[in-house]
């Protein structure tokens, strides 16, 4: 559409191009029109966009309309929708449950992201990892792993071991009451060979895993043309991540380190099976374990050295190939895995009812192996060695074990002070060398947790993780065992009847590790509901929060207002929160495995003797411990109970609503729009479609046929999460050599979280010196204002590190450094709408100095709903101040 703003300059062509976010806006409504007047784009031939994503635009101009009207509609691609019929719903409430189950590869996925990295021409997808890679990608695999270990738990420990007794008869066997009926062939078989029966279900537990993710990974791919324009120019560099050209180039999900994290989860399942073995079969069984445990610190050797790039190279000799490499460890792990199978199978049946030991320390291994890497994540952007803090801390904590577990007891007291000695000095080499270099680097006040976000992010996958892998153990042990009481009719009462157990009933003994992990489950819903309470009454009381001034025109609605305003800023404490809660996670999940070893070290040592006599006295004698014990087990299955049904109710919700909503809200698009880097099975990255297709739209406007236009504009209209994709399309566009189409550019952000959320926790892809905007400082407690005091600075943004050559967003849309700060107003390039009462919408430039050249402020009532209505996050649209602001933008253009 041709136009000429207020007459000045030439006729130019304007495209108005909007993208949302978080609401996932449909076309229609960002459009302003309804769908009988909507269509897709098309250029020339080609339909720009299909039923996932793409460019709509209105069939007829609407009225009053001085643009060329487009909207970006890319809410499909983190849906999932087969049809509203039943098979559809239950296919949707399956799919959702899938993504629940990997949310902890999310957050691991986030993890990697919030480390310190830089680009390197040099390397394969253009960037240096930095610090911390390795131990990210460890702590996947380890993720990997730990669902194996619950389901090796359930199928081996409870089902194989636990739920075939023997009676004393030759071919004998009791059987669990709750297993079906179809279990009952196993009694046929010895223990080895039941084992080797049921050893394939936590691999298929990894391989449905693996195949969720590729059936996302087909829906975000890359289009063909948008990844060979960005491989076509590799040799572009740029010291910020979001100017590499192949970042969001979509890589396949058989990636080598799929493959490994596979071959790894074979080698757990043989060390399980032959661990249990070498009483049966000590030749056979310890030489396999032997050669699965060297195979498996080869496959976790390969995953951190192949974490020193994001991609895998796309042309390799043999060689130096990963694909092959991978195959061949996947290859060695199956052979492995089949020598096992023989061997489990032509065991003797000798002590068929033994404890299968190794199902009970496997998972407090790999949990304690996960706590030490989620606390090294949380020193790792300082700048201290990753291997290093490592290798200190699991001396620490393996110090602490034996101290704990009090196996040198019988040492005496000496050895112990030597042990706790160790623990001691190793506290202090992680911690102080920390302290020392986080106080060296003059940005920390603008990173999120004070540089401690891969850590936190880490931790919070960790107790989802604990709580997945307690959910599948006591869920099942649970039922398991309520197959044990046999009823007996009570005559004298015809309503109820009496539950008896049996003389020698047996019971399933679920591992300690999965109880203390739920026991960890209820603290912290204990602890965070008396938080959310205290800061309830502190920030929703009747303080004010006056800043910017309700505007006159609304002041008849001050207290409807302000009503909203605190309680979105009650919301907007979700760092400080999380901070406080991965302290809690920490003291917790240490708390409970020290509690796990002395529990299963207490054959061995008195130290579990010790806690038994302290609870006798607390509770009163053995009866009082037992009914504490038994109020402990209730509360934490009542809890891993409620945090089940609370997945499938959301769940279920989200699929009786269409699909319409993502399986995890606002945490989910925090994780998925992020390139999949630390965890090969993680969410899909919706981002490596939508951002090429808004770079390629675009230069499609500015240089159709692949020809310069000088008359034509963009204005690029942004909401939320949209902004984050907007922006990554804009310094998509410089490192496609496009840094000329800026220039045309103009940006419009509404709702937008750059600065607060995205800006601390990436500091590398959207920080102060990416975004050319003053940094803040995380958001108060307490206080009913989370903002007020904490911006860092209204005035221009200090010049980049001598070692940062990067070109930020405010000059790529040249605007001169300091423009948003001059008192008077010069021509805007970038405008950014904000309310108070918007939970997850935040000025870009400064909280304290308004106004400013950079914020407007949308009035805070809906402006066209039918009764008065505070407005928060959404409808930004129809407001005065959008239309004020578009105007303002295309003046003098």
């Amino acid at each position: 559409m041709s136009t000429a703003p207020n007459g000045t300059g030439p006729s130019l062509e304007v495209l108005e191009l909007r993208v949302h976010g978080v609401r996932n806006t449909p076309p229609q409504e960002m459009l302003g029109t309804t769908t009988d007047n909507l269509q897709m784009v098309h250029e020339g031939a080609v339909t720009l966009g299909d039923n996932l994503a793409g460019f709509y635009a209105p069939k007829s101009p609407l009225p009053g309309q001085k643009t060329r009207l487009e909207a970006y509609s890319w809410g499909n691609l983190d849906r999932f929708s087969k049809g509203n019929s039943f098979f559809g719903k239950v296919g949707r409430v399956v799919y959702n449950l899938g993504w629940f189950l990997i949310a902890p590869f999310g957050f691991a996925n986030a993890a990697y992201w919030a480390r310190s990295f830089r680009p390197d021409p040099s390397r394969e997808g253009g960037i240096r990892t930095g610090s911390g890679g390795g131990v990210v990608r460890l702590f996947g695999l380890l993720l990997t792993l730990l669902l194996v270990s619950a389901v090796s738990t359930v199928a081996f420990d409870l089902v194989a071991v636990q739920c075939f007794q023997p009676t004393g008869q030759p071919n004998s066997w009791k059987v669990c009451s709750a297993l079906p009926s179809q279990f009952d062939g196993l009694r046929e078989l010895t223990r080895g060979q039941r084992l080797a029966a049921l050893s394939l279900a936590p691999i298929l537990a990894v391989v449905l895993v693996s195949l969720l993710g590729l059936v996302s990974d087909v829906r975000f791919r890359t289009r063909a043309g948008d990844a060979a324009r960005a491989l076509d120019n590799q040799t572009e560099s740029d010291a910020f991540a979001l100017a590499v050209p192949s970042l969001w180039v979509r890589r396949r999900i058989n990636s080598p380190t799929g493959m490994l994290h596979i071959a790894a989860s074979i080698h757990l399942v043989v060390i399980l099976l032959m661990s249990d073995a070498l009483g049966r079969d000590g030749a056979a069984a310890s030489s396999l374990l032997i050669l699965a445990s060297v195979q498996l610190g080869v496959v976790a050797l390969v995953v951190a050295v192949w974490a020193r790039s994001i991609h895998p190279p796309l042309a390799a000799d043999f060689w130096t190939s990963r694909h092959v490499w991978a195959f061949l460890l996947l290859a060695a792990a199956t052979l492995t895995y089949i020598g096992c199978l023989i061997t489990e199978a032509s065991l003797s049946d000798e002590n068929p009812s033994s404890p299968f030991t190794a199902g009970q320390l496997t998972p407090t291994i790999i949990l304690v192996c996960l706590t030490i890497l989620a606390t090294v994540g949380c020193v790792v952007r300082s700048g201290y060695n990753e291997w290093i803090a490592m290798a200190v801390l699991t001396v620490g904590v393996a110090a602490l074990v034996v101290v704990v577990g009090g196996w040198l007891d019988p040492l005496g007291a000496g050895a112990n002070a030597l042990a706790i000695a160790v623990v001691v000095l190793c506290a202090l080499g992680f911690v102080l060398p920390y302290l020392i270099l986080r106080r060296r680097d003059p940005h920390r006040k603008e990173h999120a947790w004070h540089g401690a976000g891969p850590g936190v992010f880490m931790y919070l996958g960790l107790v989802i993780a604990a709580f997945l892998a307690s959910a599948v153990a006591l869920g099942i042990g649970s039922y398991l065992r309520a197959g044990r009481l046999q009823s007996s009719a009570d005559r004298a009462d015809p309503l109820f009847r009496d539950l008896t157990i049996p003389n020698g009933a047996h019971d399933i003994a679920v591992p300690t590790v999965f109880w203390a992990f739920g026991g960890v489950l209820v603290l912290i819903v204990v602890f965070v509901g008396a938080l959310l309470c205290v800061l309830a009454w502190l920030g929703l009381r009747k303080a004010i929060i006056d800043s910017p001034p309700v505007d006159p025109a609304e002041a008849v609605f001050a207290r409807e207002i302000d009503a909203v305003r605190r309680s979105s800023a009650f919301l907007q404490r979700a760092e400080p929160l999380l901070h406080t809660l991965s302290w809690v996670i920490g003291v917790t999940v240490t708390v409970s495995l020290a509690f796990t070893v002395m529990r299963q070290a207490r054959d061995v040592t008195d130290r579990w003797a010790w806690i038994r006599g302290a609870l006798r006295a607390v509770f009163g004698g053995d009866d009082g411990v037992a009914a504490f014990s038994s109020f402990a087990q209730w509360a934490v299955l009542t809890s891993v109970v409620l945090g089940a049904l609370a997945v499938v109710s959301a769940a279920v919700a989200n699929a009786a609503t269409a699909g319409r909503g993502r399986p995890l809200g606002l945490l989910w698009d925090l994780m998925a729009w992020l390139p999949r880097a630390a965890h090969p099975f993680g969410p899909a990255c919706f981002s490596e479609r939508a951002v090429p297709e808004l770079a390629d739209r675009i230069m499609r406007w500015l240089e159709p046929d692949g020809k310069p236009a000088p008359q034509r504009r963009v204005l690029l209209a942004t909401h939320s999460l949209g902004t984050v994709l907007g922006v990554a399309a804009l310094f998509h566009l410089a490192a496609l050599g496009k840094s000329d189409l800026l220039g045309r550019i103009r940006l419009l952000t509404f709702g937008m979280q750059l600065r607060p959320y995205f800006g601390r926790f990436f500091p590398e892809l959207f920080g102060p010196e990416v975004l050319g905007t003053p940094g803040i400082a995380a958001p108060s407690f307490w206080t009913a204002d989370p903002w007020k005091g904490k911006d860092l600075g209204d005035h221009p943004v200090p010049s980049p590190a001598p070692s940062v050559a990067g070109t930020p967003l405010t000059e790529l849309l040249h605007i001169p450094n300091g423009a948003f700060a001059l008192p008077s107003r010069p021509q805007p390039v970038w405008i950014n709408l904000w309310r108070r009462t918007d939970y997850l919408g935040f000025p870009g430039y400064s909280y304290s100095a308004m106004p400013n050249n950079l914020d407007r402020v949308a009035l805070e009532m809906e402006p066209d709903s039918y009764m008065a209505r505070v407005a928060t996050h959404g409808n930004y649209l129809p407001t005065m101040a959008y239309l004020q602001a578009r105007d303002e933008l295309l003046v003098g253009w």
